[in-house]
């Protein structure tokens, strides 16, 4: 049990950060849980419904609200719960994308601000991966820094295919990520950590913060999803590791992004 939530079955939450829960769903997708306030939580692209209701349900005392849904973008492994969570609790959808998300209660925009609770949540646009691809950053509470919720825009080491958009906009997305504070953890839609940092080191094969990188992630590999299994990353280390990141402009960006495709 950590911090009042119980393991289920052979996809444990794992946490991470205080009040915020980290739920698995099909193969290597990131669902996550949190909490707003007392006795009031939101969830993050919840591509199945289960894990959120096993966790909802096995919590430790009475279980929280869930009021609210955050969703990245329309792919069915990041929204494909939402209905079922909707229809069973009520709560509100909230989207980048009126048109391809169902049960949408409230649109978002670039730059817009919501609070959900004792958090402060920011809206930033980041199409690339998708037209409509939002991030959100959330401060307040005990969130420290804040967090970055990047769907399929950023990952650890990595960035999101490009399927609707240019290089050029998505270089343009992740230099907006960049520009938040160093401290800020990033929670990615996806787990593609070691397969971003065996790119990255064919890229640079002698980087020794890469190095370390890949030995930690394999080794935390073998041991599973049980704790003390870390999600995410800081933006400070991403700045210095992911080559997307440090690309010096959009056309090596692009040129990356190719061979990533490739790799």
């Amino acid at each position: 049990m950590v911090d009042g939530w119980m393991f289920l079955g052979y996809k444990p939450p794992v946490q991470n950060v205080k009040n915020i829960t980290v739920l698995t769903a099909f193969e290597d997708n990131y669902i996550y849980l949190v909490e707003s306030s007392p006795g009031r939580c939101f969830v993050v692209d919840p591509g199945e419904a289960e894990p959120v209701f096993d966790a909802l349900e096995n919590r430790v005392g009475t279980a929280p609200t869930l009021t609210h849904i955050l969703t990245t973008h329309h792919h069915a492994d990041h929204t494909g719960g939402v209905a079922a969570l909707k229809q069973r609790t009520g709560c509100k959808v909230i989207s980048p994308d009126a048109k391809r998300i169902a049960g949408l209660d409230r649109l978002v925009q670039d730059g817009e601000l919501i609070k959900l609770g004792d958090l402060h949540i920011r809206c930033i646009a980041t199409p690339g991966h998708t037209t409509t691809s939002m991030c959100y950053f959330v401060t307040g509470g005990s969130l420290g820094s804040g967090v970055l919720f990047t769907g399929d825009t950023l990952f650890v080491c990595g960035c999101g295919r490009l399927f609707e958009c240019s290089g050029q906009t998505m270089f343009e997305s992740l230099q907006k990520l960049a520009a938040l504070p160093d401290k800020t953890l990033v929670y990615p839609g996806h787990d593609y950590t070691e397969e971003n940092v065996r790119f990255a080191i064919t890229l640079e094969p002698d980087n020794k913060p890469l190095q370390k990188k890949l030995s930690e992630v394999q080794t935390q590999n073998q041991r599973g999803h049980g704790p003390p299994y870390k999600v995410g990353s800081m933006l400070g280390e991403e700045k210095r590791i992911n080559p997307f990141l440090r690309a010096k402009d959009w056309q090596a960006f692009t040129s990356l992004r190719r061979k990533k495709d490739l790799f």
